[in-house]
């Protein structure tokens, strides 16, 4: 047997093992599916917000010095980080 024999078998081999797995995953999933199914994850929550009030006048000893002014989006954020505006415990990658 040639090298090239040997390589023309095995290509052969593995061509029909993932043909004949195609085939068996599309048999497998042509039965079963409806047409119905999105396969979309859906949470549903019963927790009911609330607002919390914070008496600002007790001094806490664990607040940090950077002072919290709203919500900032994550791009924004991230420019935040390296103008090193806002404190952060852990290397960020960007």
């Amino acid at each position: 047997m040639t090298w090239i024999k040997f390589t023309l078998w095995l290509l052969g081999i593995y061509t029909s093992y993932y043909v004949a797995l195609i085939v068996w995953d599309y048999l497998r999933t042509k039965g079963g599916d409806t047409g119905n199914d999105k396969h979309e994850l859906t949470f549903a929550e019963d927790i009911e917000p609330f607002k919390s009030y914070v008496d600002e006048s007790i001094p806490n000893g664990n607040e940090s010095s950077v002072v919290f002014s709203g919500g900032v989006s994550l791009k924004q954020m991230f420019n935040l980080a390296r103008e090193e505006s806002v404190e952060y415990i852990k290397a960020v990658s960007y």
